[in-house]
């Protein structure tokens, strides 16, 4: 339990935070065709578009569509760094950890 609580789902955060990523953006932007039986939703801007042949009007609803997409993936990328483990065992602890002559230095006091 201990290794895989540990070591694997560590190490393993990071594809698993891509394949909900993924899904994520996959059913925003699958999400518009609920509107072609009615279902409502984005997709009403796109379908209305095409009914009306109006263009300009199915771009704007694509662009909407992709601007959600881009932000759900933006919103889960920053979910992603935040709750990343391995992220949490590197910093601060680590350089606490060694002793005074192994600390990392920063670049301006090495100079």
């Amino acid at each position: 339990g201990q290794l895989i609580r540990r070591v694997e789902l560590p190490l393993a955060f990071p594809l698993v935070m891509t394949g909900v990523r993924t899904a994520a953006v996959q059913v925003v932007a699958t999400a518009t065709l609920a509107a072609l039986p009615g279902g409502g939703g984005l997709g009403r801007i796109i379908t209305a578009g095409f009914r009306l042949t109006d263009t300009p009007q199915v771009v704007a609803g694509a662009v909407l569509v992709a601007a959600l997409a881009l932000v759900v993936e933006g919103v889960f990328v920053v979910l992603g760094w935040v709750l990343d483990p391995m992220r949490r065992r590197t910093g601060r602890r680590a350089a606490a950890r060694l002793p005074a002559d192994q600390a990392p230095q920063s670049p301006a006091l090495t100079a």
